[in-house]
């Protein structure tokens, strides 16, 4: 929680001047305007959890401006996956002698409510944001100074992850600006004719006809100072000041058994749910308990309990607005659960071992309105999820639209999150699986009205970096399969961003990894609905009791898809150090394996599978030293050897029988010059 931990110290100081006047007036800063959105009013909402619980009063539509490839324009032809989403706008204008790109523009009642950004050589470039037709603009800033340097502190200005070079961070900014007739921000380039490689989204509410807005102004951020840190200060904190009661359980929970928890109480919401999961085995605790809730008889969470709290199938502290996972395995959600006469939270063993869940559930006051909607939760798992074959950038080969969720009814779309598993080896970039862009349709949309530009984007930061971080709207607790063989969890949640829908909402996000492989990818969503809505997702019990992903080879299987085992597809057998991903166009499926470092007679063992007499025809190998001879046995029988200072590059192999589980060994025999590194690149094997 390294992000919390640093920021908390600045504000003690803020904290302890403000704590009396919090206190006794439960609000800073000027007071809102009745019936009118302000600067002011926003800034509350945000922490007002019990507002996102409403069906949104004035309504707003939930749009976003981005640098999305504009090639994406019909779906699924051959460019609705291009993947250069950088430096794109709506237009260049000319004023004098410089030159503005217009990255948002919209007519009409409304908010800014969040900007991400990142780039190469970016953001030193001037932003200007011109509110209700003016000439001269409100903001006229250096963009990147503006959006993760801004005076009002973190974290509603900041960018993550502080262990990465701040340049490769995602910048967010979540300060409110509102305006009453009309929106347009642009940017001039820090120098004239130079790229800057400039990614962003813009999210902005735009509110319905005759909405009364208070437009911004930039003396507002010093006139609502005090506001603005009693903001950070709560985001940070997860404060919550409301009168609450708790009811404690401990509750055993054997195999295939479920216990519930039942609170029968008018005027109530839940507000708080804590659990800590006890055993003597908690391998696959985190997936094989399942919380389900209901909601006045109506079952509007079903989801595996580590899924739920932000922290997979394995434990990884992280700190977030709605959720804190600490290390002890205590995990808790603060979202806002309402319900009008009763709740029933429940706890089903899906596993084989017995288990402990203990924590405590609770509530407070609540008034239910005809506009409160229920919250909802779902999950299902992408198990052994291909990804298509090696990619270009303009998309080709395979990419897809993943359907995280669609909702037919009223509700607002408030976060997500994804566990997943990639089985790609280390050692380049093209291990990364996150090139996706979010693709959203509301209310019935043919073509999607948000489109993004990249998952890690999506998520918060940027440039797919592994490193840990926290934020009150956006966690990663874990990123290690970013670039390697790992899991990786993202979180996003939503404020001010929330999505309403009055019909539908559909979420895609697109799979675009950059090679040919396998994982697992399992989405989380939450929302709310008014009672009637309905979703799409039903309990997935397959999905929860696969096996659980903790190598490359919980989720490959060793042997050749349409006669060919690709080397990387080899499964290790012992000793593995020095082999890792050989990525290029020159071999098979854009990756191989490659072992390299070796010492004279080091050998390598991997194992792989075929048909019983099935026989092995061909081998192919690469090589950049061009410096070893290499022994290869299959079975522990002497096939060929292989001079890497060869031209030939694929060798015939015959006479190979081979079983259902067998071995191949690379023997590094000697090298030409002992003082260069030698290496050999398995490429693939032919089994017929």
């Amino acid at each position: 929680m390294e992000y919390f931990n640093m920021k908390r110290k600045m504000v003690i100081i803020a904290l302890v001047i403000l704590g009396n006047i919090w206190m006794t007036t439960g609000a800073i800063g000027a007071p809102n305007k009745k019936g009118v959105v302000t600067f002011n009013s926003l800034l509350n909402e945000m922490i007002d959890k019990d507002a996102i619980t409403q069906y949104p009063d004035p309504y707003y539509t939930f749009i976003q401006f981005s640098s999305y490839d504009r090639r994406s324009t019909a779906i699924n032809d051959s460019t609705w996956f291009a993947n250069s989403d950088s430096d794109h706008f709506i237009r260049m204008e000319e004023k004098g002698d410089r030159k503005e790109y217009v990255l948002m523009e919209t007519d009409g009642p409304g908010s800014i409510v969040r900007f991400w950004l990142t780039g190469n050589n970016h953001g030193s470039g001037m932003l200007r944001i011109y509110l209700d037709g003016e000439d001269q603009p409100v903001i006229e800033e250096k963009l990147l100074d503006f959006i993760s340097k801004n005076e009002i502190g973190a974290p509603l200005s900041s960018s993550i992850s502080p262990k990465t070079g701040y340049m490769r961070r995602g910048h967010n900014l979540y300060l409110p600006i509102p305006y009453a007739k009309g929106c347009k921000v642009t940017y001039e380039w820090r120098a004239k004719g130079q790229d800057e490689y400039l990614y962003y989204c813009i999210n902005a509410r735009s509110y319905k006809k005759g909405t009364k807005v208070e437009s911004f102004e930039k003396e507002m951020i010093k006139a609502n100072d005090a506001l603005i840190q009693r903001v950070n200060s709560v985001l940070l904190n997860n404060e919550d000041k409301a009168i609450a009661k708790g009811r404690v359980f401990d509750l055993p929970v054997g195999i295939g058994e479920e216990k519930s928890i039942k609170v029968e109480e008018l005027g109530a919401a839940v507000s708080k749910i804590s659990v800590r999961i006890k055993g003597a085995d908690l391998k696959r605790a985190y997936r094989d308990i399942i919380l389900k809730c209901s909601f006045d008889n109506e079952e509007t969470i079903w989801c595996p309990i580590g899924d739920f709290f932000g922290t997979g199938y394995e434990l990884h502290s992280s700190q977030t607005y709605y959720t804190t996972v600490e290390e002890d395995g205590t995990m808790s959600a603060s979202w806002i659960m309402p319900f009008q006469k009763d709740c029933k939270i429940s706890f089903e063993n899906i596993g084989n071992v017995d288990y402990r869940v203990v924590g405590d559930v609770v509530t407070k006051p609540y008034e239910w309105t005809d506009n409160s909607m229920y919250f909802h939760c779902t999950w299902k798992q992408f198990t052994q999820l291909s990804t298509g074959d090696n990619k270009a950038r303009i998309g080709y080969g395979g990419c897809f639209d993943m359907n995280f969720v669609t909702l037919t009814g009223k509700g607002v779309y408030v976060g997500d999150a994804i566990t997943l598993f990639n089985t790609s080896l280390g050692g380049h970039w093209k291990s990364w699986w996150g090139e996706g862009d979010e693709k959203v349709y509301l209310d019935g949309e043919s073509f999607p009205s948000i489109i993004g530009t990249g998952t890690e984007d999506y998520y918060g930061y940027a440039w797919c970096e592994y490193n840990p971080f926290n934020h009150p709207y956006l966690s990663q607790p874990i990123g290690g399969g970013n670039f390697k063989f790992d899991m990786t969890v993202n979180m996003r949640y939503r404020g001010l961003d929330a999505m309403p829908f009055s019909k539908s909402l559909k979420f895609d996000m697109e799979m675009w990894h950059w090679t040919k492989t396998k994982l697992n990818f399992a989405p989380t969503t939450f929302f709310y609905m008014l009672p009637g809505g309905e979703d799409n997702i039903e309990p997935d019990y397959d999905g929860a009791k696969a096996k659980l992903a903790f190598g490359r080879f919980d989720i490959l299987i060793p042997e050749p898809e349409n006669g060919l085992l690709e080397g990387e597809n080899l499964r290790p057998v012992g000793q593995e150090a020095n082999t890792y991903g050989y990525y290029g166009d020159e071999v098979s499926g854009g990756v191989a394996l490659i072992w390299n470092r070796g010492r004279e007679n080091d050998y390598r063992t991997f194992e792989f599978y075929a048909d019983n007499n099935a026989q092995a025809k061909e081998i192919a190998f690469q090589s950049i030293n061009k410096n070893g001879i290499y022994e290869i046995t299959v079975n522990g029988e002497k096939t060929i050897t292989w001079d890497s200072n060869s031209t030939e590059k694929t060798v015939e192999l015959t006479g190979i029988s081979l079983k259902r589980v067998n071995q191949i060994c690379f023997k590094l025999v000697s090298k030409k010059d002992p003082k260069k590194e030698s290496d050999i690149i398995v490429d693939y094997l032919m089994i017929k």
